[in-house]
């Protein structure tokens, strides 16, 4: 994309983060000024992430945009706009939402994660569209600061959303980070690995957790190297990080972070689920089908790891009952 035009879509986009900061302090702004403080997240953090308001009306950003002479065609290939061939005139996207400015590694706003405030609304949650600027897959919220934050030695820590990001940074976790409303992707954790050798990805204790652990997990596997790995810690049933620092502040988020396992203690915690190894033939089976491949890309990862040796630290031992004496020779 052409630098100029580039830099044209970041002021447009720097525009409407200005809006809708000052439409989230205003009068109008005060539903999600209600929103925010129920979350537990005060005026001062509102400024820090600077945190918006978009309106409810259909046009208001448009309006504010076409004040400033910025043309439609700009609003619409920002993502500010909903456009196209078969719309007759081009209208907000984000409305009556709580916004959450998505930055890159630089701090220039890209694209806005907005939360809407009416419950009957279908997505709770909905991102800027793919724009010139902004490639949901390949970044991660709250990547400037927490590139910064681990340059001074903070951990790198992945969680879910952005109020859970928000509040982790407030309970003094400044380098966590966010996917944007995906699952990880190979684009994000190589951006993790180049804050820390070994992040943390912090799940949900119950079964959609594990299963978002196993999936990382899965993700992870091909693309380990010398070096690089993962811990995964697990957060009280029912408890996101957001409740977690809420109800025990730091302390209580030290205690999940400290408990967080390594990648390949949560493979094989995975690989014994399937079922029990009461054998020493059992393991060697359990081993065998992982040099051979057996399963897909998923064995062959794990390949991977008993190739480097990782599995056999990690994996519990299995011992054998007493050997028999041999027969005494005949004379």
């Amino acid at each position: 994309m052409h630098e100029e035009r580039r830099k044209t879509l970041h002021d447009v986009v720097e525009l409407a983060a200005k809006f809708f900061e000052a439409t989230l302090a205003s009068r109008a702004g005060a539903r999600g000024r209600g929103y925010l403080l129920d979350r537990g997240i005060h005026a001062a953090t509102q400024l820090k992430f600077r945190v918006g308001y978009a309106l409810a009306e259909q046009y208001a950003l448009k309006e504010h945009l076409g004040a400033a002479k910025i043309p439609v065609e700009d609003m619409v290939e920002a993502g500010l706009l909903v456009g196209g061939e078969d719309i007759a005139v081009p209208y907000d996207r984000f409305r009556d939402r709580v916004m959450f400015p998505i930055c890159d590694w630089r701090g220039q706003v890209i694209a806005f994660g907005g939360r809407a405030l009416d419950k009957d609304v279908s997505a709770k949650y909905l991102n800027s569209p793919e724009t010139p600027l902004f490639h949901k897959g390949a970044t991660l919220y709250n990547i400037a600061a927490a590139r910064k934050a681990a340059h001074e030695g903070a951990r790198v820590i992945a969680v879910e959303g952005y109020v859970d990001v928000i509040a982790m940074a407030t309970a003094g976790f400044e380098a966590t980070v966010a996917p944007l409303g995906t699952a990880l992707t190979t684009d994000q954790l190589a951006l993790m690995w180049r804050l820390n050798d070994e992040p943390i990805l912090c799940f949900d204790g119950d079964d959609a957790g594990r299963r978002a652990a196993y999936r990382a997990l899965d993700l992870a596997l091909p693309l380990l190297k010398p070096g690089k790995s993962l811990k995964l810690a697990t957060l009280p049933d029912g408890q996101d990080p957001d409740d977690l620092a809420r109800s025990g502040g730091r302390e209580a988020i030290e205690d999940v972070l400290a408990a967080a396992r390594p990648l390949a203690h949560v493979l094989w915690q995975r690989e014994t689920e399937a079922g029990p190894f009461e054998s020493p033939g059992a393991a060697r089976r359990f081993r065998g089908a992982h040099r051979r491949g057996d399963g897909g890309d998923r064995r062959r990862g794990g390949a991977a790891l008993l190739s480097a040796g990782f599995l056999g630290a990690a994996a519990p031992t299995v011992r054998a009952g007493p050997k028999r004496a041999a027969p005494a020779r005949v004379r």
